[in-house]
């Protein structure tokens, strides 16, 4: 056992993604030990399991769960463990152990004499006890001064804010004494190319919006123009940049921000070398408006994850012209219902760029052997077969995992690779199938792999199939981020 594994696990958990890092506990033959992160690790995914079932199952699951964090503590004066036992017992229907288990947390925290934690665990931890305690005004304080001592770790916020809500819940209390205290938001930025005299009033427009949303981290490209700009503001107020380009960053400075001259290519550098994580989405030829389509859909998924899971929000900020429409993802993002801002310039005239390649998005499905027999073609634009794997190649991500998914109910043992990616529109199926056979020959048994953060388009186009980071693969075709669903591990 080592502490990156349990690392890993944990994070696997936080994500949403339950059983699989319940799947993940198991396999590393983690049930049996009595070492107490692995102890108080179980304590937590046997709670998120026992949350998310009902009746005995329920009581059983954090039955475990409670024993798991108490037996962690052991004889050590240990908070971390008995705080989290105490929480449970409450969520279990026994109060009166809540009750000493949370005295008896402060208790050890007034001695002064407990094991050594950070500064925000500790007061959130006394935060916890006295929610747990009946005095909610007196948690807020609490955790308002820890989160003093960590402005910036976000995933532990959002950690404990869980954790509160799930107290609230039970005990009837209204959570709004808590709700400015949540991370910040997730923000996609998109807008039009070039500001013609008109760069001023988007400044001012774009930085007002900032102050009130005040983003955590902004996701979107850096074509010359409204997307610069909304990022240079963004950083400036202390946002963290997520850069996704929809070709080579040469490329795309080339086609998207050189062409148009001033000095936007220098403002493009100093955000590229300012950006926390730059994503390329490369596809055949120069740049297309599919690959520019497909960049914009993964941003909103990106975006969209982070906030579940920071338990915040995600929105979305537009810069366009008044007889111009919304994208297809923006489209898609205000049909769920998604806050989107726009700023429209009445005045503005399109600038003129360089010409698309021609390109279209295709999504392939590769499956070592034969098609199985409970494949539904309907949505299926091509078929083959090639060097041992069936090939089906679709329109849409959406079908293509719907399929996926049926298959791996069907035979759970399947290893499935799904590429989602621009391609031209004059090659075959086979021609185009490469590295969705490279990502089946990678997947593990009752898995899908795919490109990361490509698959990201799920998180906006169907948020029911989550995918879980999973490393690289090394292929021919180069290294590459991968990202697995596994069918047993979806809730």
């Amino acid at each position: 056992m080592t502490l990156p594994l349990l690392a890993r696990i944990r994070q696997v958990a936080r994500s949403g993604d339950v059983l699989r890092a319940w799947r993940l506990f198991e396999d590393a033959g983690l049930l049996e030990s009595r070492d107490s992160e692995a102890l108080s690790l179980k304590g937590r995914l046997l709670k998120d399991r026992g949350l998310r079932s009902l009746g005995p199952d329920r009581t059983d699951l954090l039955d475990q769960a409670q024993e798991a964090y108490m037996r962690a503590a052991g004889e050590r004066r240990a908070t971390y463990p008995l705080i989290n036992a105490a929480t449970i017992a409450l969520l279990n229907g026994k109060p009166d152990e809540a009750h000493a288990l949370a005295r008896q947390v402060l208790e050890l925290l007034d001695s002064g004499e407990y094991e050594s934690e950070t500064r925000y665990w500790l007061g959130a931890t006394a935060a916890e006890a006295r929610l747990l305690l009946g005095d909610p005004r007196a948690a807020r304080l609490a955790l308002e001064d820890a989160l003093k001592a960590a402005p910036d770790a976000w995933e532990d916020h959002a950690a404990t804010l869980r954790q509160f809500q799930q107290i609230l819940e039970w005990t009837g209390a209204p959570f709004g004494l808590f709700d400015h205290l949540r991370p910040p938001p997730s923000l996609y930025f998109s807008g039009i190319i070039g500001l013609p005299q008109e760069e001023e009033r988007v400044r001012h427009e774009v930085g007002a919006l900032l102050d009130r949303v005040r983003p955590g981290v902004v996701f979107g490209a850096l074509a010359a123009g409204s997307d610069i700009v909304i990022a240079e503001l963004a950083t400036a107020a202390g946002a963290r940049l997520h850069v996704v380009l929809p070709t080579a960053v040469e490329t795309f400075r080339e086609v998207s921000v050189a062409h148009f001259g001033g000095d936007w290519g220098e403002r493009f550098d100093r955000l590229m070398d300012a950006a926390d994580v730059v994503d390329t989405l490369e596809g055949p030829g120069k740049l297309s408006g599919a690959a520019v389509h497909l960049a914009a859909q993964v941003a909103m998924g990106l975006a969209i994850r982070r906030a579940r899971v920071l338990a915040t929000e995600a929105l979305a900020f537009h810069v366009g012209r008044a007889f111009g429409e919304l994208s297809p993802p923006e489209v898609e993002w205000r049909r769920q219902g998604r806050t989107l801002h726009e700023l429209v310039l009445d005045e503005s005239q399109p600038a003129h760029g360089s010409d698309f390649d021609r390109a279209v998005n295709r999504a392939v499905l590769a499956m070592p052997g034969v098609i199985p027999a409970c494949c539904d073609l309907t949505f299926v634009t091509h078929r083959a077969a090639f060097e041992g794997f069936a090939l089906l190649q679709f329109d849409d991500p959406v079908a293509a995992m719907d399929q996926a998914a049926a298959i791996l109910r069907a035979a759970p043992d399947s290893r499935l690779g799904l590429d989602y990616r621009p391609v031209c529109p004059d090659k075959g199926l086979v021609e185009t199938a490469e590295g969705a056979i490279l990502l089946a020959r990678s997947a593990s048994e009752g898995s899908v792999c795919a490109h990361w953060p490509q698959i990201a388009v799920l998180e906006l186009l169907a948020p029911r199939y989550r995918f879980e980071t999973a490393g690289e693969i090394v292929t021919p075709m180069g290294d590459f981020p991968i990202g697995l669903f596994c069918q047993d591990s979806q809730v």
